[in-house]
């Protein structure tokens, strides 16, 4: 990949600063990073003077645009983590070959873009992150009695496990994965059903209600905990746009159930790459 050094250099320099913002500045990062992110991403892409490369990191990067969106408007991710994402996989398309200490030399047994493997590591330290801060507050909530089971929660759980479970044990038996790597998709799969099971109480213990002046553009607001009616009435939607606000104005609510205690994405994303750049791609070692 040419530019390879900048790229990398640029990458973790601007993905470090927007973890910054994203930790210690109420989760609000200036838009001017993920936009600088992009625009560097898309001339050095142009410098390349590679056609087939510009067009399919260009398309990567309006997949990532569109299913980010879609995934933000449900308010599951902000929209500069989307950009940022989008400006990652612009900037590294394809996997950088610099990693320090490469596990394996093999190909893969089919390419993608190196931003799935980025999503996808952030995800499996992010599920690995909040089951490290619930499984205590659940465990003590349960000896208390303060926890209740959803039939819904239990049946996502069970399915989500199971599913998972054929899986692991598909590939295992195909000799693709290895015990160690099955043992460890396994734990993961677990704490991802723990989380899924007690995904109502989770949730609760980040809602605060807040009066509407200390809401926060791109807030999310917990819509169960509103009247059903009202929430029709309005189409309100989860992300709190400017359109939103004026929305919630003509409730005459004093307070408002919002997402206060929604924990950063960013910083897990960051850990990932470093990961991925010291270690190298761990879907490649298991499907190699």
């Amino acid at each position: 990949m040419e530019f390879e050094l900048l790229r990398i250099i640029a990458t973790l320099s601007f993905l470090t600063a927007a973890t910054y913002y994203d930790l210690f500045n109420k989760k609000n990062v200036p838009v001017f990073i993920p936009y600088a992110m992009i625009s560097i991403g898309l001339l050095l892409n142009i410098f390349t003077l590679n056609l087939n490369f510009i067009l399919s990191s260009s398309a990567v990067a309006l997949a990532v645009l569109a299913i980010g969106y879609l995934v933000y408007r449900t308010g599951q991710l902000g929209g500069a983590d989307v950009l940022i994402f989008a400006g990652i996989s612009l900037l590294l398309p394809n996997a950088p070959s610099l990693s320090i200490f490469q596990a394996s030399a093999q190909q893969p047994l089919f390419t993608y873009p190196f931003i799935l493997s980025v999503f996808l590591v952030s995800g499996f330290l992010a599920v690995i992150g909040l089951s490290a801060k619930y499984v205590p507050k659940v465990a003590c909530a349960l000896l208390r009695g303060n926890v209740e089971i959803k039939a819904q929660s239990a049946l996502s759980s069970v399915l989500i496990v199971a599913s998972y479970l054929a899986v692991i044990y598909f590939f295992s038996e195909a000799g693709i994965l290895s015990t160690a790597q099955s043992v460890f998709l396994l734990l993961l799969v677990l704490l991802a059903g723990f989380l899924t099971l007690f995904k109502d109480y989770i949730s609760s213990s980040m809602v605060e209600w807040v009066p509407l002046g200390s809401i926060d553009e791109e807030d999310v607001i917990a819509l169960h905990l509103l009247d059903e009616k009202l929430v029709r009435r309005l189409k309100l939607q989860p992300v709190l746009t400017p359109s939103e606000m004026v929305k919630l104005k003509r409730t005459r609510m004093k307070k408002f159930p919002i997402f206060k205690g929604m924990p950063p994405f960013l910083p897990y994303v960051l850990v990932a790459l470093i990961f991925l750049l010291l270690f190298g791609d761990p879907l490649t070692l298991m499907f190699t």
